[in-house]
Parts: C-alpha cells; sequence; structure tokens
C-alpha cells in the first residue's frame, strides 16, 4: 500500500471498514488502535486524512466513532456516515453487514454491536429512502 500511494500522491485515504480485526475495539484506550492503524500506515503519503468507515460489527462499535481517536492519531475521521461537497467526485459506499441474516440470526460464539443498526427490520426497510440520480 505504502508503495503505490507513494507513486500516484494521494490527496486522502477511504478505509471502508473492518479496521480491527477480529474483535474491534474494547474502548477508547485499547492499544490496537496504536499497533493496527498508527502504528502501520507509516509512509509519507499515507499521513493524509483518512475517511474511515466503521464495518466493524464486534467489540465496542461507538469506540472508532469517538473524537478523542482523532487527537490520538489526526489522521483518523470516522463517522457513521459523511457529506462531502465536492464538485469533482461523488463517492457512495453501502455496509452491506447489516443485510446478511447469519450475522443475525446464527451468530455462533461472536458478539456483534449493533448500535445504530437496529431495530433490523426498520434498517432493511423497503420504505427506506435512498439518494438516487
Amino acid at each position: 500500500m505504502g508503495r503505490v500511494v507513494d507513486e500516484l500522491n494521494i490527496d486522502f485515504v477511504v478505509s471502508t471498514g473492518d479496521n480491527f480485526y477480529d474483535d474491534g475495539l474494547t474502548g477508547i484506550n485499547d492499544p490496537a488502535f496504536q499497533y493496527s492503524f498508527s502504528d502501520i500506515y507509516t509512509t509519507n503519503n499515507l499521513q493524509k486524512q483518512w475517511y474511515n468507515g466503521n464495518h466493524d460489527y464486534r467489540g465496542d462499535v461507538e469506540a472508532q466513532l469517538n473524537p478523542i481517536l482523532q487527537n490520538i492519531d489526526h489522521r483518523w475521521f470516522c463517522q457513521r456516515s459523511f457529506i462531502v461537497h465536492t464538485e469533482i467526485a461523488e463517492f457512495f459506499f453501502v455496509d452491506t453487514t447489516p443485510f446478511v441474516d447469519k450475522y443475525f440470526l446464527k451468530p455462533k460464539d461472536h458478539k456483534y454491536d449493533w448500535r445504530g443498526v437496529l431495530p433490523r427490520n426498520k434498517f432493511n426497510s423497503k420504505q427506506r429512502i435512498w439518494k438516487q440520480h
């Protein structure tokens, strides 16, 4: 990744999720933030703004959304959704994890944090309004 961004001279990074395998963060003081993000993406051209999706549903999901993490590493920017006004490009990402039945019906030994997604029937509703072009 470092070699590619050095060649492309990027302006920012979009990471759609799965930020902390396997169990997400336990809280804002979890050392996994340092060793799985800050200590990994060290090349000069990765020291740009990161727009991180929160596709992780295990651990403390709210921890990744906490603005304190941006104080720990200035690149980190994670919200439930983003609105960026631009005339150059428009990006649209969909997190499909909430649509996968087995995560809700057969979680096995895993514990998922569905805050912001439940009640699932409302989240998956056909009446949900999506942006259209």
